[in-house]
């Protein structure tokens, strides 16, 4: 190479070096970046947020205790649920007529056929009671006429989570004397 070519070459390296340094730089508005990181960030934290609330309303919400009010001041209030009855011991006087009120926040999809179940071999009862509907729960009045002979009766739910197998599907009608 001659020393022209060279020359020549240094040249055009030259010129394409202070084009490039002319070039206008692009313009970055960092404040803007930064505010739109944050509503991002902000949205994003807003949104699992809501998701863990709901997710924790419906993993939790049946440790909140019965609903709305007893349709009956007179009924003894009977939660019918997957993790049994509540209470899982009722008392009741002997040779009376009781009314028990069932209830349930359990939607159909968790019950056999949508219904939980009581029932008394000993006693003779069995009684339905309907999956949640739309108002998140569902109530049913059912009048009892108790034994005159005090004792313990089994009462159980045949319809899910085990069924009678399940020891937590049970609960126990005290009849006292």
């Amino acid at each position: 190479m001659t020393a022209e070519e060279s020359e020549s070459r240094r040249v055009r390296r030259a010129a394409a070096r202070e084009a490039i340094r002319r070039e206008p730089k692009p313009h970055y508005d960092y404040a803007a970046r930064r505010r739109s990181r944050r509503i991002r960030e902000g949205v994003f934290g807003l949104v699992v947020a809501a998701i863990l609330a709901v997710g924790g309303f419906l993993a939790f919400g049946d440790l909140a205790g019965q609903r709305g009010d007893a349709t009956t001041a007179e009924a003894i209030p009977v939660r019918l649920s997957m993790a049994g009855f509540t209470p899982a011991q009722i008392s009741v006087p002997a040779g009376q007529t009781v009314a028990l009120e069932l209830w349930t926040t359990d939607a159909a999809p968790h019950l056999h056929n949508g219904v939980h179940t009581m029932i008394s071999d000993e006693l003779d009862i069995y009684e339905e009671l309907p999956a949640a509907g739309p108002t998140g729960e569902s109530r049913k009045v059912v009048t009892i006429t108790t034994p005159t002979k005090p004792g313990a009766y089994d009462i159980y739910c045949d319809t899910c989570c085990g069924g009678k197998a399940s020891p937590t599907m049970h609960a126990t009608l005290t009849v006292t004397g």
